[in-house]
């Protein structure tokens, strides 16, 4: 009797437990709705901080998600309990730990999602999976893809194939042509902008992709909700995500590389009495799909093998029985039937020579033919040696590969999947092994920068190790507990303790990274520029950043169907072209920098293209007024728009420049608005676009520099005065003899990109973003921008050591903000500070509230820093306080010539970066001739700037080829980085954060 009494106790405080945690579980959703309200409305309805939206906003769903317990319930208390589990994901949104409203969203989103399928999972059949698993991946994917598809032209590949396929043209080898027809076919779609089109299909193999990997895993572990979360997983990563919401062919890559690997594990499958896809037909099926693998990618090829292994396995363990067989594939018509479903796709390549004639207007030839299929000019970046001779290529791909997984621990379940393959189907875990390690291969060797693309089947691998790992773990648990009523629950904690800091990171990192929905900024350069008056039947030299865009709008709307828009490889076919197009009397105008022409042509601004000529300016239209003398030159005119054509946050200005005497001083070109306050310094440039120095310029030649002035951050428009200098290279600008040009309104201006997003009240103010640097000098003033609604003049700012905590405000009443009007100030704070890391922190008479359901304080942290008075090692150089060059280690100092220089670059970044600079190492001979160059984004082009964290040392080496005839004489080294769409380097500061030069420059190579 006692023995029941405790059993009945116990039972009773099990489903106490259990429904307090489903009660508990379901209380999130409301909270998390209330901030969302919250956030989502600001600055509207300030009341939704307050507790009582909260209460009952949260009160509303604890009860319905009680009444739904109570329902499941019957079939067990902890079973019912385990469904609401993937609710408390809603604390990460709920305590604000999401970044951004946004990312809230989709967590809260993600959250729901994952009940629904631990419902499923609980009370659903088995066999629900089989199409329950792909809809739930595409309900939840297919959104999140939309959403972040790019809508308008790319860069590189993506622009190519978004032009090349309405035309039904040759894209680069290998041709492509799977991918080609395909995406032809979705074009014929009345769905909007013909590279909208082409990026959906990438976007739907994307989700086949995903669907056909739940499919591979549900095959190889039987827990169904591992298999979702692996799936799920896969299709977020970073890189897999950026190529499915973009014109590329990887996608469908994997999709047909993934189709492979479930063939295979069918092939072995020991179900033998499912007939729906025998063993041979599975085998011919795996045949037909590595031929048309090879038709997209041609690394599908390390697939074969795999292939090959997978049918030995397969024979040996009986698979090929005649009882499998059909009639059709008995004896010699099984090989046949292999080797015909292997070849007939490769028909496909017979698009590129019938296709050839049409575009090109000449025969492909079969030795060309050939070449672009196997990707003849591809062939020195696959070096097959790498893998011993250049270790750099370890750290490179190991970092790709982990860069997947964040944080990296989230990936033991991989390795613990992989080990139990081995021993449990120790035939598949080799072939998914053999795959991994393909591909891995591969990397090692192939030099490329867009390196992480063909390591994605390689993830595809981890993703069914993952699953199966998970599984393991949870097999682990029931094991030990055999009899314990938790085991569900325990298998879904551990599934969220993996889940919640990838989720975490796909929301803070992978979205902002990855989104492509925004307007492309290029586009709106290129329309502009060709909506100016260039010559007829002229030519612009473009670089791989302006080219895409430019050639998109002539090809897919029409516009200036005149002009040769040209592309080329080097910097030697760009002269030679050039050269050429002069010599025939073309005229040209360039889109890149191409240096060495200044004193041999005349250079002018065509907006923000440089025309090439052989004669100087004659008369050219301009506003004229009396000439102004800035400097040694005379300013006879200017053409100012105050709202740029060319990008939404500039102003674009042509001043047009005149001298009676040669100068023989460089001197920079320096802009700004003047009567505005919180502006960065103006940098000054060479006039031309960056391209015709001051001491080019002959005697009483007319000049027609463009430049671009950035507008303040302001919510009006205001009359400002447009000032210029001409004053040597890192001039103070605090210095120089500043000239008025005009006065004029200037447009307001929103926040910068990369603003961090507020909600905040303080006093009767709201406050919805700020903009900061990171990382500030000390004794400097502090450049801030902030954003909100309602009296700016209310607030005072301040720095606080970044651990005080905020003082408690006086009284808990908020003031009313009265008239909504938004507004955008600049401001400056001392930081005549110690160095350490401060709060920026914000306050007005009147208490504050800093968030949702924060309490009252005296002020509000907007943001914070580091004040960095500290030096930087010895011989290290500060590149605008952005990175610090270490280390140049230079391998040899005398140069042969051909040869190849090694030169060993370390940096640190002290700051976070958005953009993405390019590192350029150039040799110099003693006329300034460049012998040597390579411009790349840092480590072989695969570790661009934007991914540093501040603090990172970041070890990145170079070779530079050297000229074939190197004559005997001194040699220099020069090394900076500099942002191409631009073509501004960032310049080199004292430790007073003054601009000193902007390259490294390496004394004492010599050729003898």
């Amino acid at each position: 009797m006692t023995r029941l009494v405790e059993e009945h106790r116990q039972a009773r405080v099990i489903v106490w437990t259990a429904g307090v945690t489903a009660v508990t579980a379901a209380l999130l959703p409301g909270l998390a709705g209330a901030r969302l309200l919250y956030e989502g409305l600001f600055p509207h309805a300030p009341w939704l901080a307050l507790p009582w939206p909260a209460l009952l906003l949260s009160g509303l769903t604890a009860g319905l998600g009680a009444l739904l317990w109570r329902q499941l319930a019957r079939d067990g208390a902890w079973r019912a309990a385990t469904v609401f589990l993937p609710l408390f994901l809603l604390l990460l949104p709920v305590l604000g730990q999401t970044g951004t409203v946004l990312g809230s969203r989709v967590l809260t989103g993600a959250s729901l999602w994952l009940t629904l399928a631990a419902a499923l999972w609980l009370y659903g059949p088995r066999e629900v999976w089989r199409w329950a698993g792909p809809l739930m991946l595409l309900a939840l994917l297919a959104p999140v893809y939309w959403l972040t598809l790019g809508r308008t032209v790319g860069l590189a590949d993506t622009f190519e194939f978004q032009v090349v396929v309405p035309r039904l043209g040759i894209v680069h080898p290998t041709g492509y042509p799977l991918y080609l027809l395909l995406a032809k076919a979705f074009t014929l779609l009345p769905l909007g902008e013909v590279a909208l089109e082409v990026n959906l299909i990438t976007a739907l193999f994307g989700l086949l992709t995903v669907v056909v990997l739940f499919r591979l895993i549900l095959l190889v572990t039987d827990p169904p909700l591992p298999a979702l979360a692996a799936a799920l997983l896969a299709g977020l990563m970073p890189t897999f995500w950026s190529q499915a919401v973009a014109a590329e062919v990887y996608t469908l890559h994997t999709l047909l590389a993934a189709t492979a690997l479930l063939l295979l594990a069918r092939l072995l499958d020991d179900q033998a009495g499912d007939t729906r896809l025998t063993a041979p037909g599975a085998a011919v099926l795996l045949a037909l799909v590595l031929g048309l693998g090879l038709t997209n990618h041609l690394t599908t090829v390390i697939l074969l093998p795999v292939a090959a292994a997978g049918l030995i396995l397969a024979r040996r363990a009986g698979r090929f029985t005649k009882r499998t067989r059909p009639r059709w594939l008995r004896g010699w018509r099984f090989p046949v039937a292999l080797g015909v479903g292997l070849a007939l796709p490769l028909l496909l390549y017979l698009y590129l020579p019938l296709r050839w004639q049409a575009v090109n207007g000449e025969t492909m030839g079969l030795a060309r033919f050939v070449d672009w299929v196997i990707g003849g000019r591809f062939q020195g970046a696959l070096q097959l040696e790498a893998w011993l001779a250049d270790p750099t290529r370890y750290q490179i791909v190991g970092r790709l590969l982990l860069a997947e997984w964040q944080p990296v621990w989230t990936m033991l379940p991989a390795l613990i999947g992989a080990v139990w393959l081995h021993f449990r189907r120790p035939g598949l875990g080799l072939l998914l092994l053999l795959t991994w390690l393909g591909f891995l291969f591969y990397a090692l060797n192939y030099f490329v920068p867009d390196l992480a693309v063909f390591i994605l089947p390689a993830h595809l691998v981890m993703a069914v190790w993952w699953a199966v790992g998970l599984g393991a773990l949870a097999d682990g648990l029931r094991r030990l507990r055999p009899t314990a009523t938790a085991q569900a629950p325990l298998a879904t904690v551990l599934l969220l303790l993996l889940l919640g800091p990838l989720l975490l990171t796909v929301v803070r990192e992978t979205w902002p990274a990855v989104d492509a929905s925004g307007p492309n900024p290029r586009v709106r350069w290129a329309g502009a520029v060709l909506d100016l008056p260039l010559a007829p039947d002229a030519a612009i030299l473009a670089d791989s950043d302006k080219f895409p865009a430019l050639f998109y709008l002539q090809q897919a709307e029409g516009r200036r169907t005149d002009l040769d828009i040209v592309l080329l490889p080097d910097e030697a076919a760009y002269r030679a072209d050039l050269e050429a197009r002069l010599a025939a009397g073309q005229v040209v105008y360039l889109a890149r920098f191409l240096p060495g022409l200044a004193g041999r042509y005349h250079l002018r601004s065509a907006g923000p293209l440089t025309e090439v000529a052989t004669a100087p300016l004659a008369e050219p239209a301009f506003r004229r007024q009396t000439p102004l003398a800035v400097g040694p030159a005379q300013l006879l005119g200017f053409s100012l728009a105050a709202r740029s054509p060319y990008a939404a946050d500039d102003s674009a200005v042509i001043f047009y420049w005149q001298t009676e005497r040669a100068l023989d001083q460089v001197l920079h070109v320096y802009t700004r608005w003047s009567g505005v306050e919180g502006q960065p310094p103006p940098q000054g440039q060479h006039p031309v676009n960056n391209n015709y120095p001051t001491v080019a310029w002959r005697p009483g030649e007319v000049v027609a520099d463009y430049h671009t002035v950035p507008r303040p951050a302001m919510v009006d428009a205001q009359p400002l005065a447009l000032q210029v200098a001409l004053a040597p290279p890192f001039s103070d600008p605090a210095g120089l003899n500043w000239q008025t040009v005009t006065e004029t309104i200037v447009p307001p201006r929103t926040m910068p990109a990369g603003a961090r997003q507020l909600r905040q009240q303080i006093g009767p103010t709201r406050l919805s973003a700020v903009a900061v640097s990171a990382r500030i000098r000390p004794a400097s003033n502090a450049r801030v921008l902030v954003q909100g609604y309602g009296p700016p003049a209310a607030l005072r700012f301040d720095l606080q050591p970044a651990e005080a905590p905020l003082a408690a405000a006086t009284t808990a009443i908020i003031s009313e903000a009265g008239q909504l009007a938004p507004f955008v100030i600049p401001a400056q704070i001392d930081t005549d500070r110690a160095a350490g890391r401060y709060a920026l922190v914000a306050s007005a008479l009147g208490p504050a509230r800093c968030g949702w359901l924060a309490r009252p304080t005296a002020g509000c942290r907007l943001a914070e820093l580091l004040i960095s008075g500290e030096p930087l090692p010895p011989g290290a150089v500060n590149l605008d306080d952005k990175v610090a060059l270490l280390d140049v280690d230079v391998g040899a100092r005398e140069l042969q010539p051909g040869a190849q220089l090694h030169v060993d670059l370390t940096w640190q970044a002290l700051a976070p970066m958005a953009e993405n600079y390019t590192v350029f190492v150039q040799v110099l001979d003693e006329a300034d001739r460049i012998v040597g160059q390579v411009d790349s984004w840092p480590v072989q082009g695969t570790y661009p700037t934007s991914q540093w964290s501040a603090g990172e040392v970041v070890r990145d080496p170079y070779r530079v080829t050297l000229d074939e005839a190197l004559p005997p004489g001194r040699y220099r080294l020069h090394v900076g980085m500099y942002l191409l769409e631009t073509l501004r380097r960032l310049p080199i500061v004292n430790e007073a954060g003054a601009p000193v030069d902007d390259k490294v420059e390496v004394q004492g190579l010599v050729v003898r």
